[in-house]
């Protein structure tokens, strides 16, 4: 299990990264990890939950209960990772093991330190690289969605201190291998935000004069002997006012020192440059993207050297991959200017135009023509032949130091015989598709910007001060262009071409997500033109299987999800599996879809968007309306059969869905189907809810909602539970489903008995009393009148539940449903235990343990068993009680039963030990 804090509250099991439900979770969870491997008194605990002295009677039962839903959660029922601590059978406290590697906060501290060691021990660029790893890994304000309790709150401003210590160090680290130019604008963004933090002045001040901007530097300085004077009455100390004295005196012995040798080995003394100078100038925004540069880095370090052979015998060359805008071409030429002095001999550059609108892929001669030419080859000389030309172009490279920039490559047959020859050369390509057979390469795969770097350069552009006047806002805006560079550089111009414009202004443009694409563009940058050059290359139909992938592009973004499984993709194309997944794969290819694993394929957001105005352009209605309900067939029928397999001993489903579902082999199959489409499933019964959805779509729906009960109930999701069945309401009352809206209300009652809300359980349920009296539905009415006793059970109201149960049994009696006079019966039960009968409790669940075993129902033997410990328990009389308790664990071991009731009778069995002085039982 890892957790990130540094940013909202998540934690990740192997399958991603989730955050928690409930606030109170999320509060009990920041708690245990603020105080990481200490143990945290129950009394604390309390007290940071409700406030100190302010918990209710029960909050020890809902603590305990917390603590079980979140070792649930966790996959922690043995209290492994989450532990009890105890004295004699009471629990005092608890303590959350946690490795450094685990927890984000932890490993930001650690590489922070290591950034600080390697500054003492003057090793300044690995020290950069350090402290930037760190910072990389914030996501925002610390504990960001979690209650700011006292713990919690103490412990984010003292992250955000060491953050801002971190950024610091970074900077020095920086100022010492000469950046100073680059830190610039940070430094001067970071004193307005804290304007009395005199080693940031200093810092500012430093930069500056490196700068050659030696009146700006002494500015700085009195800007703060001003602000130091009036506002707090003292001076800047003593090492300000020497740094301001030296700037003063323009002392040379501050200016950029040389790059420690034990930090980075000099480069070794080159030849005067000779050679073409074709790079385009470096983007000034350019922003992040430290790894893929220590990459392409690392890979030139290989370059030999022609004069002695030493280093290698074959081009280095590295090929970058990605979708259109995401930033290859900068990364390309920044990495180049970088790498310029080890190739003295020439930059060479090209643009391919493969994927570039109006203009077709150039053909490999024509360049090879130009670069013959940049050489000092005579136009006359230069072979017509481009298997000639490319020889000759060899030749020349041998012997010499080239760096060859092959920009937007269409394909591996043009840019193959544009690569030199000889150990002192090197290649970067770049191209939207993966170039897999080109000899040699090394591939780098570029992604979106993560949010941090991305809101860095929607400042390059805009400003540091808009931006740090406007946080939240500038984040939704990276939001909303999905971390895609060019989106992000066009919504900044907008925003530095119209400075009176707040940056909630252009939120409020691009959250119209119909019109967002028109407003992502400027000037000759538009993030449509670019989706729709990889997507014209399909309609020329180059191979057999193009037709297939531009109608999935453009029916992938009918269905709203997360991403979509080969399965649900033949459902909604009305393809065969084979076909299905070659037009994904075409589509991976061309990078108009992501592939994280073999089966599931993801649509970035933008893109989602320009292929829902394709297929609003080119599908017709009547075919966009089939596919969703397709797609949706597919999802309902297998959730349906999973909650099957889950729970073989539950009469469902009691209204099929008609339509062939994914084939699942047992319950640990089910089990991760549904945990890996739960987010798609969840879109889906949101989509049928929309109004303008037909009936038919509607009703897929409401069968998906019920499925789902089933599921997200044992599991204790809380929020999914009660959105997908208020959604289940609103769609019965626009179709006037009387049924289903009693079956939602029903669902309903069960989210917010998960968040111990026991009032609107008893709202809930009596509304679908009403409607299933109305329709004479005798088993939704025991259903839902055994509910309502037990949710009067948990409000104290004993005497209603016995009432309100010896109905509900007359009810069952009646019809002949032994199951609901099982469960009936042990709500009686807890009802007189309640009024303190224990043994009319005892007389109602032994009867309800022997009707259980008739109708083979492990759950309900398990719960009758449990209830009878506890009663037995509370007698004090231990043997008996351990005697049921160990009956009903391996119960909840079975396939299909609720796992996190095993936590609860070990509970229970916990004080029979103690007092008896022995270990439970075989079992």
């Amino acid at each position: 299990m890892r957790y990130r804090v540094l940013g909202a509250l998540e934690l990740r099991d192997g399958e991603g990264w989730a955050s928690l439900g409930p606030a109170k979770w999320r509060t009990l969870l920041a708690v245990l990890l603020c105080h990481a491997n200490q143990t945290v008194s129950t009394e604390r605990l309390l007290d940071e939950l409700w406030g100190e002295g302010r918990a209710p009677q029960s909050a020890t039962k809902l603590l305990q209960t917390y603590v079980s839903r979140l070792r649930q959660t966790m996959g922690d029922e043995a209290g492994q990772t989450l532990i009890t601590e105890k004295q004699g059978y009471k629990a005092q406290g608890y303590r959350l093991a946690v490795e450094a590697a685990e927890f984000d906060a932890h490993r930001f501290e650690q590489l922070v330190e290591e950034g600080r060691r390697c500054l003492d021990r003057e090793a300044p660029e690995t020290a950069a690289e350090r402290l930037r790893e760190a910072l990389a890994m914030w996501r925002g304000t610390p504990f960001a969605d979690v209650p700011p309790t006292p713990a919690v709150a103490a412990e984010a401003s003292r992250l955000e201190e060491c953050r801002l210590q971190a950024v610091d160090a970074r900077i020095d680290a920086d100022l010492r291998c000469g950046r100073h130019t680059a830190v610039l604008r940070e430094l001067e963004a970071l004193t307005v935000e804290h304007p009395f933090r005199e080693e940031l002045r200093g810092r500012l001040m430093l930069a500056l004069y490196r700068s050659g901007r030696q009146a700006d530097a002494l500015a700085v300085y009195r800007d703060l002997h001003r602000l130091l004077n009036e506002e707090l009455g003292v001076e800047p100390t003593p090492p300000l006012r020497g740094l301001h004295e030296r700037i003063l005196n323009a002392d040379a012995s501050l200016m950029a020192p040389a790059a420690p040798e034990a930090d980075r080995p000099s480069p070794a003394p080159r030849k005067a440059p000779r050679g073409p100078r074709q790079l385009p100038p470096a983007s000034p925004a350019f922003t992040g993207r430290h790894g893929e540069v220590a990459v392409i880095q690392a890979l030139m370090d290989a370059a030999g050297d022609p004069a002695t052979d030493e280093g290698g015998r074959s081009v280095v060359l590295a090929a970058i991959d990605g979708t259109g805008g995401v930033g290859k071409s900068t990364l390309a030429i920044h990495v180049a200017h970088q790498l310029a002095d080890r190739f003295p001999d020439g930059q060479l550059y090209v643009d391919l135009y493969g994927a570039t609108a109006g203009q077709s892929a150039l053909d490999p001669g024509e360049v090879l023509g130009r670069f013959l030419r940049a050489l000092g080859v005579d136009g006359s000389n230069v072979p017509a032949d481009a298997d000639e030309a490319s020889a000759q172009f060899r030749s020349l490279a041998a012997g010499r130091r080239l760096l060859v920039i092959l920009d937007n490559a269409a394909s591996v047959d043009q840019v193959r015989p544009l690569i030199p020859a000889g150990p002192g050369c090197a290649a970067l390509v770049t191209s939207r598709e993966m170039l897999t057979t080109l000899e040699g390469a090394t591939h780098l795969h570029l992604d979106v910007l993560p949010q941090d770097q991305a809101v860095a350069l929607l400042e390059r552009v805009v400003g540091a001060e808009r931006v740090g006047a406007e946080p939240a806002e500038a984040e939704e805006i990276t939001r909303l262009c999905g971390g895609l560079p060019l989106a992000l550089r066009i919504a900044g111009a907008r925003l530095a071409a119209r400075p009176a414009w707040p940056l909630r202004t252009l939120v409020t443009k691009l959250t119209d997500a119909r019109g967002r694409l028109d407003e992502l563009r400027f000037g000759d940058l538009a993030v449509r033109i670019s989706f729709q050059v990889s997507y014209e290359a399909f309609r020329l139909g180059r191979r057999s299987d193009d037709l297939d992938a531009v109608r999935a592009f453009r029916l992938l973004s009918v269905v709203h999800g997360h991403d979509m499984s080969v399965p649900v993709a033949a459902a909604l194309l009305d393809l065969p599996a084979d076909r299905t997944e070659n037009a994904l794969e075409r589509l991976v290819d061309a990078q108009l879809l992501e592939s994280r694993d073999s089966v599931r394929y993801h649509m970035h957001d933008l893109l989602r968007l320009f292929a829902s105005e394709l297929a609003e352009q080119e599908e017709p209605e009547a075919e966009r309306s089939a596919a969703l309900e397709r797609a949706l067939t597919r999802y309902a029928a297998t959730a349906q059969r999973a909650v099957t397999l889950l729970d073989p001993l539950r009469p469902w489903p009691r209204h099929p869905v008609e339509g062939p579902a994914v084939p699942l082999d047992g319950h640990d199959e089910a089990e991760r189907w549904l945990k890996a489409e739960l987010p798609n499933l969840l879109a889906a019964v949101a989509q049928a809810a929309e109004p303008a959805r037909p009936e038919a779509i509607a009703r897929l729906g409401l069968r998906l909602a019920r499925a789902l009960q089933w599921f997200l109930f044992p599991r204790a999701h809380a929020q999914d539970l009660s959105t997908v069945n208020e959604l289940a309401i609103e769609t019965a009352r626009r179709l006037g489903d009387r049924e289903s809206e009693a079956w939602a209300l029903d669902g309903l009652s069960a989210a917010y008995w998960l968040l111990h809300s026991y009032d609107e359980v008893r709202e809930a349920l009596e509304s679908a009393l009403e409607i299933w009296r109305e329709l004479g539905h005798r088993e939704g009415e025991l259903r839902s009148a055994c509910n309502l006793a037990d949710a009067l059970c948990e409000l104290g109201l004993f005497e209603e539940a016995i009432t309100a149960q010896e109905r509900q049994l007359a009810l069952a009696r009646a019809a002949g449903d032994l199951s609901a006079e099982v469960i009936g019966l042990g709500n009686l039960g807890r009802a007189h235990r309640g009024l303190g009968r224990p043994e009319d409790a005892l007389t109602c669940f032994k009867e309800s343990l022997e009707y259980a075993r008739r109708t083979g129902n492990i759950h309900l033997e398990g719960f009758a068993l449990y209830e009878i410990g506890i009663t037995y328990m509370e007698q004090g009389r231990f043997p008996e009680g351990r005697t049921h308790m160990d009956q009903a664990l391996p119960v909840w071991k079975r396939p299909g039963t609720y796992e996190s009731w095993r936590g609860h009778t070990w509970s229970g069995l916990f004080p029979a030990c103690m007092t008896l002085q022995i270990g439970p039982g075989p079992h």
